[in-house]
């Protein structure tokens, strides 16, 4: 028994009959034999215009229970003629029904027209002999009618220029003729447009040409060389693809169904590199690097690297101005140069502006500040502990702590200072790197470096840093601060603290269901963060300052000192309501930090406690839930309704 199914369509207008290998069920015709699909045929009244040849070879298809490999039109009606005086249309339009299948694979069938293709210059209306009014059969037999026209008018469309003499429409561009048909009165206006065959991006660095089958008979689809012209005709003078343009006029040909594939691309331009330090001698790592595989290298830092008098300690490599790229009008697009770097050297390190040669002045030991600060300077030794024996140390050198840095005492160095041990309820104050084996730990302990920071745990102290903080153990009920990135490694744990970055964060475990929440701040100046607290408690206390006076003489009573802390309790308010957490005013871009912003992450690597409060940039979550391995970061855009972007949380990339 015959186990395919065949779908037969009838178009809507009756004109077009077509068997086809899949369709709707209203569609579906069960069909044993050949004859029988004939007799089906004659059942429904199809007697018009029947393809014998495509009827035999659908017959042949059902009598060996194949697969159809194509849809095969059976019948075609006659469509009436409309009679017509004056102007007239150079070309005829061809229907042609295509099959379609949606996001959700339904199918329907899409009817658009061939037309040949015109050329740039070719007149689309003629004068000719009054066309005859000409009835039209369908499938059934039925005689089709439409009205007789005695008046034509041609309107100019897209792509359509009229000449002013003979009023015959022109092509102004290369592509498929379409006509729109309105009535107006007793004429007949048709609206004739031209569809291109290259259309062009606004950016100018694409081509695409669409392509459509031509429209049988006498009619052939372009040939390549035709369609490169059509390009030069157009000024497209770059970037041509001519295999591209081959493989659309093949797949146009045989699926017999419009194709469009883009035939000419432009250069982008090559931004140029940076200008950079590349260094003469081994500086070590440097941790909180990004590796390759997107993990944070947490290596130990290299301290007090040692350098000789007059020794090349680096180069500055100029800014490139990169390479210039062409639309496909073969303009030349300028390149966005690279980024010169202000070096900065101090104490005894030295630029050639000249050779771009940084050298030692005289030996000491190397330190990096930034990326592009370089600083020499001698190195000082404190075998034992910062303490009454030693008293507080000032140094203009680097400075090494054998151990640790003892209650209430200070340390204040213009290099780097390493301490093997902790800094216990002491000071330390670096205007380079400072690098703490221990902790940092007690109220009164703090750490305050210019440059990076490497710390092992804090426990109730402050860490202020103006370039990388990195954090290798834990931090409980401690302030960490950096202007930069903030650097835990992913076996951390954060308790009841503040954490503040000008760039991203990056940590482990956040929180306790036994302790206070914390606050993890992206984006988010730390100078910026302290006046935000200072004005939030001032505008406390004016409120209470007003409720207390209130209370004193009364909500009604009129006093100059309410109607003075009023107005005062409602600037601060404003200034709250409008207050940038990422720059201060004056230092503002024209975004107001919006696009460092929308680059910044909060990343956790274990898990994040309910209660913890999020923050980037300007806008703040508190998790209402427990969260693990997850990334917080701005959206894209601004949602329907709201004041402001969201913080969204997506899970880690492994």
């Amino acid at each position: 028994m015959n186990s395919i199914t065949y779908y037969l369509r009838i178009a809507p207008d009756q004109l077009l009959v077509s068997l086809h290998p899949t369709g709707m069920k209203e569609e579906l015709v069960k069909l044993g034999s050949g004859q029988e699909f004939r007799e089906l045929l004659a059942r429904k009244g199809i007697v018009h215009g029947i393809d014998q040849v495509a009827l035999a070879r659908a017959s042949g298809c059902i009598d060996k229970a194949e697969n159809l490999p194509e849809p095969l039109i059976l019948a075609v009606g006659t469509p009436p003629v409309a009679g017509s005086e004056g102007l007239q249309l150079r070309f005829a339009l061809q229907p042609l029904t295509l099959e379609e299948t949606d996001e959700n694979g339904q199918i329907s069938q899409v009817e658009i027209f061939l037309t040949p293709l015109v050329h740039k210059g070719d007149f689309l209306t003629a004068y000719g002999p009054p066309i005859k009014h000409q009835m039209g059969k369908n499938i059934f037999g039925q005689i089709l009618s439409c009205p007789h026209q005695r008046n034509q008018v041609f309107l100019p469309g897209e792509n359509v220029t009229q000449d002013e003499e003979t009023r015959q429409l022109i092509a102004a561009d290369s592509g498929y003729p379409s006509c729109t048909a309105t009535r107006k009165d007793s004429d007949h206006s048709l609206t004739l447009s031209v569809d291109r065959l290259i259309r062009t991006t606004p950016d100018r660095m694409q081509a695409q040409l669409y392509l459509r089958p031509a429209p049988p008979p006498g009619h052939s689809l372009p040939s390549k060389e035709t369609i490169l012209q059509v390009l030069t005709e157009k000024h497209i003078t770059f970037g041509h693809l001519p295999h591209a343009v081959e493989q659309c006029i093949d797949l146009c040909a045989s699926e017999n169904r419009p194709h469009i594939a883009i035939i000419a691309l432009g250069t982008l331009p090559i931004k140029g590199k940076d200008a950079w330090l590349r260094f003469a001698m081994e500086i070590g790592p440097l941790p909180g690097k990004v590796m390759g595989n997107g993990e944070i290298d947490f290596r130990e830092r290299n301290m007090f690297i040692g350098v000789s008098k007059d020794q090349l300690i680096a180069l500055k490599i100029p800014p490139t101005p990169g390479t210039a790229g062409r639309d496909i009008y073969g303009t030349p697009i300028a390149p966005l140069p690279g980024k010169d770097i202000a070096v900065r050297t101090m104490d005894d390190a030295a630029l050639d502006e000249t050779t771009g040669e940084i050298r030692a002045l005289r030996s000491g030991v190397l330190s990096m500040v930034t990326e592009n600060s370089v600083k020499v300077c001698s190195r000082q030794v404190v075998a034992q502990d910062v303490d009454y024996l030693t008293g507080n140390i000032i140094s203009r050198d680097a400075v090494e702590i054998k151990g640790s840095i003892k209650t209430k005492f200070k340390v204040n160095a213009l290099g780097d200072v390493l301490v093997g041990g902790d800094v216990e309820k002491g000071q330390l104050r670096s205007d380079s790197n400072a690098v703490i084996k221990g902790g940092v730990i007690g109220k009164l302990a703090s750490v305050h470096a210019r440059g990076d920071i490497d710390v092992n745990f804090v426990v109730q102290g402050r860490v202020l840093c103006g370039n990388k903080l990195i954090l290798r153990q834990h931090a409980s009920y401690s302030r960490l601060h950096s202007s930069g990135l903030l650097l835990c490694n992913p076996s951390s744990r954060i308790i009841a603290s503040q954490l503040v970055a000008f760039g991203s964060i990056s940590t482990g475990s956040v929180g306790s269901d036994m302790a206070t929440p914390s606050l993890l701040a992206a984006a988010v100046s730390p100078e910026q963060l302290h006046r935000y607290f200072e004005l939030r408690r001032t505008s406390a206390t004016l409120a209470e300052a007003i409720d207390s006076q209130q209370r004193h003489i009364g909500l009604h009573i009129d006093s100059e000192e309410l109607a003075e802390l009023i107005a005062d309790h409602k600037a601060s308010l404003k200034q709250l309501a409008h207050f940038n957490m990422i720059f201060e005013k004056d230092g503002e871009p024209q975004d107001q930090g919006l696009s460092h912003a929308l680059e910044c992450t909060i990343v956790i690597k274990g898990k994040v406690f309910a209660g913890t409060e999020i923050r980037i940039g300007n806008s703040s979550m508190v998790l209402a839930t427990t969260l693990a391995d997850v990334c917080f970061r701005l959206r894209d855009y601004i949602p329907a309704g709201a004041s402001k972007r969201d913080i969204i949380i997506i899970p880690n990339k492994k």
